[in-house]
């Protein structure tokens, strides 16, 4: 069964870090969908749908979308 929290983001990010930090730390699953700057993957159509800033990272746990690494901090 697949992990109901998702990640955006790419793994070199010092922004995307913190939110898979706490992740980690709470012991939560959760799936991290690697995403390509260079492919300006943040700057597609269901990307700026998730997030309108087209920034990451950005989590989805059901029906609930957080972006921002403090807000997303905050909620795990």
């Amino acid at each position: 069964m697949a992990p109901a929290v998702k990640v955006y983001g790419w793994a070199v990010s010092p922004f995307v870090a913190r939110p898979l930090l706490c992740l980690e730390e709470a012991g939560v699953e959760y799936e991290l969908v690697s995403m390509s700057r260079a492919a300006g993957d943040h700057r597609q159509p269901d990307f700026l749908a998730r997030n309108p800033f087209g920034q990451v990272p950005v989590l989805e746990d059901g029906d609930l979308t957080l972006f921002e690494s403090r807000a997303i901090a905050r909620h795990v």
